[in-house]
């Protein structure tokens, strides 16, 4: 696209520029959101053990998301870097390698879904048959679609640390206008259940890909990336793999422990694992805001760290602070007010509604740290530094499975586990927000003593 859409991330007031970079990206989530409460929608008419089924699904999913972090985040952070110290043509090169992986990944990942969707299924011990026939075949479906999700997924990063963000956006949003008008014509009137959503879902992540090369083929410092011309170079791994591999293994422990709690929720009934997983969809209008603003923050961090800008960069966590807080807070008091009416719109059955609305109550008093966290973890990775923010919120994701089982066999039940929630993301969080201020002291100390 047109450079004035690129954003100067070196100059300028730093508040209007963060908010210009982060309104995209926030929408880009939110529509991201959109495709997943789209098919819960439609799916919702199929019966809450079909919620159930596509809500698990979009689990299994997220775990092999979470290890396509790798090419992005750590394509991100270099891509930023270099553009800060005025390198274009080693921005291009991490951006070509960057691809290069997740599209392997993306690759090996499609033929595994593919062909084990049954075994996979199997984790979650569902004790409804039709639930677990339309989980499995809602994974094997959707995961063809993964290559070219991968690659929209990855394109939006790098040009997001080029400072454009609204390219992403526009066409995010012309993928969901594509779903939105499938979904209920492969659902309703083909009557395809669960296999229409997921078809719908691929096609509308296919036309955002078509649509995203397009794209980057008109954006001039991106044009000619000679993905498959230019020689390979397997020394490039070791930066994005050192950067990127940190918050994968992040991304995925947290996955596998939400897949894992599953199976401690299921305990109380598939639809208190339906409840669940529609609780965190709604719950991530919060996260996913507080995303947005983390991303920009993080390429507007990396641009101003590789042009050996401290104090600007210093700045731009402090500003993205304070919105993330506002923002966290206000979404809390949606969540937990209102939280109740919007699981209203998606199940019918009184027990799933309740077990809905007391995740959401439970889990709105983590909403401010757990943004809070988000920015802070990806100022670190912008710095150069995933590993410490990875090793605490693994840690203490992880330390959710005795805490979940030690408190849901109280007279909490089911409720407990929401407390393990709530009470392990907050105290990751806390640790994480005083440490990075001690960190960025002395990237600072050490650059002078190296001038």
């Amino acid at each position: 696209m047109h450079a004035k859409k690129e954003i100067n991330l070196l100059e300028g007031r730093i508040l209007p520029t963060l908010v210009r970079l982060a309104m995209p990206i926030m929408a880009s989530s939110f529509v991201g959101l959109a495709y997943t409460l789209t098919d819960m929608f439609w799916v919702a008419g199929l019966g809450d053990r079909a919620v159930a089924a596509v809500g698990s699904a979009g689990t299994m999913l997220w775990f092999v998301d979470n290890l396509f972090s790798i090419p992005r985040v750590g394509g991100q952070v270099l891509v930023g870097q270099s553009l800060g110290a005025g390198r274009p043509d080693e921005a291009r090169m991490w951006t070509r390698a960057a691809l290069r992986l997740g599209y392997v990944m993306a690759f090996v990942a499609t033929l595994i879904f593919v062909s084990m969707s049954g075994v996979l299924t199997s984790i979650y011990r569902f004790n409804d048959a039709e639930t677990i026939i339309r989980t499995e075949r809602y994974i094997r479906i959707v995961s063809i679609g993964l290559i070219p999700n991968v690659g929209v997924r990855l394109y939006n990063a790098v040009l997001t640390a080029s400072g454009n963000s609204f390219t992403p956006f526009v066409i995010y949003v012309t993928g969901l206008g594509v779903n939105m008008v499938l979904d209920p014509l492969f659902i309703l009137v083909f009557k395809w259940d669960v296999v229409g959503a997921a078809i719908a879902t691929v096609v509308a992540e296919t036309v955002a890909y078509v649509l995203m090369l397009i794209a980057i083929r008109r954006t001039e410092l991106f044009s000619n990336l000679r993905l498959f011309r230019e020689r390979i170079r397997l020394q490039l791994l070791k930066p994005i793999l050192k950067l990127g591999a940190p918050i994968s293994v992040q991304g995925a422990t947290h996955a596998t422990a939400t897949i894992l709690i599953s199976r401690q929720i299921v305990r109380f009934g598939d639809l208190a694992v339906a409840a669940q997983r529609l609780g965190a969809q709604i719950e991530s209008i919060s996260w996913m805001t507080a995303d947005g603003f983390s991303i920009a923050v993080n390429a507007f961090i990396a641009q101003n760290y590789g042009a050996r800008s401290f104090d600007r960069a210093g700045k731009g966590y402090r500003v993205g602070f304070l919105l993330i807080s506002a923002i966290c807070t206000v979404t809390s008091l949606v969540i937990y007010f209102f939280g109740g009416s919007i699981m209203t719109l998606f199940f019918s059955e009184p027990e799933a509604i309740r077990h809905g609305r007391e995740y959401l109550q439970i889990l709105s008093a983590s909403q401010l740290l757990q943004g809070l966290t988000l920015l802070t973890s990806s100022a670190f990775s912008a710095l150069g530094q995933s590993f410490i923010p990875s090793i605490i919120m693994t840690s203490f994701m992880l330390l959710r499975l005795p805490i979940g089982a030690m408190l849901s066999a109280t007279s909490l039940g089911v409720k407990g586990i929401w407390w393990a929630f709530t009470i392990t993301t907050n105290v990751a969080g806390l640790i994480l927000i005083a440490i990075f201020p001690f960190f960025l002291r002395r990237l600072r100390n050490r650059e002078k003593l190296l001038q």
